[in-house]
């Protein structure tokens, strides 16, 4: 986030201070991936139940990825919405120093 703003800057701080840096992190991630796909979706002029067949996913599926509903998105199942949009789907994997993060993440 931008230091620019004093009021992110503190939330930046308040964040670290509760050690909530990778839920907030995460959290952030999710919002993120979903309005990608539901603004991608509209952009391309399909419904839901179109970008479900193009992907082999059932509608309520798509409704659920959209929602952040989905807590069991796989990776496969993403590469194959992207591809539906005609997107690509770019992974990063970050270091943790990169992140402010004090070490390393447990999965």
């Amino acid at each position: 986030m931008s230091m620019k703003n004093p009021g992110l800057a503190l939330l930046e701080r308040k964040v670290d201070e509760l050690g909530l840096r990778r839920e907030v992190e995460d959290e952030l991630a999710q919002i993120l991936i979903e309005h990608k796909i539901a603004n991608l979706r509209k952009r391309r002029g399909l419904t839901q139940a179109a970008l479900a067949r193009r992907s082999g996913v059932s509608q309520p599926m798509i409704a659920q990825i959209e929602s952040g509903k989905l807590n069991n998105l796989t990776l496969k199942t993403l590469a194959r919405t992207a591809r539906a949009l005609g997107a690509s789907l770019k992974i990063d994997l970050v270091p943790c120093s990169a992140l402010g993060r004090r070490g390393p993440a447990s999965y």
